[in-house]
């Protein structure tokens, strides 16, 4: 299985090899994407106050640890998005993986850079980075209907929450805001 979290080192210009542009026929193509590293305090701090802004996470949730396991995993890395390396860091996603399936967390774009599709080249990217790895499968939490009907509109279908036995429970729970795609080369 593919390491997802080698730390490349900071890219000396923005068009090193650790970073990658989004494609150019895309709307967010002006966005450059790089994985973060956990030594830079301002970005990590950055993404976390874009988790709370999104409500992915509550005052409660200690996100420094939640970086920390991912990239501690051996599975996981985080992307950030800027449209220049001089921007606050406008997106973010926590791709990994748990040897047999692809996971996405954290998926969130700024609120002012919302519906210029942004999101959907974070997870693009994601699921290509689970790709390269060896895996068929991306699953995701939805944290709202919103997020559940964004992940529908990338093709993700309604999946059983990971202990549920494999019911997928009615539309109102939150266990039914699980999806999952099978991803293609």
């Amino acid at each position: 299985m593919t390491e997802l979290c080698a730390n490349p080192p900071p890219p000396e210009n923005p068009r090193s090899d650790s970073t990658a542009r989004a494609n150019s026929n895309t709307p967010a193509s002006d966005l450059l994407i790089d994985r973060l590293s956990l030594e830079n305090t301002a970005a990590c701090d950055a993404v976390i106050d874009l988790w709370y802004d999104g409500d992915l996470i509550n005052q409660d949730t200690n996100a420094h640890d939640d970086l920390q396991n991912c990239y501690a995993s051996g599975r996981g890395s985080v992307l950030i998005a800027r449209q220049s390396p001089q921007q606050p860091i406008i997106a973010t996603i926590m791709v990994g993986h748990d040897g047999i399936t692809g996971w996405v967390h954290y998926l969130v774009v700024a609120s002012p850079k919302r519906g210029q599709g942004h999101g959907a080249m974070m997870l693009e990217m994601a699921e290509n980075i689970l790709l390269a790895a060896g895996l068929a499968t991306c699953k995701v939490h939805a944290a709202s209907p919103r997020a559940a009907k964004f992940y529908r509109r990338q093709g993700y279908r309604q999946a059983p929450a990971p202990d549920s036995g494999g019911s997928v429970g009615p539309a109102h729970t939150d266990d039914a805001r699980f999806y999952e795609k099978r991803l293609t080369s």
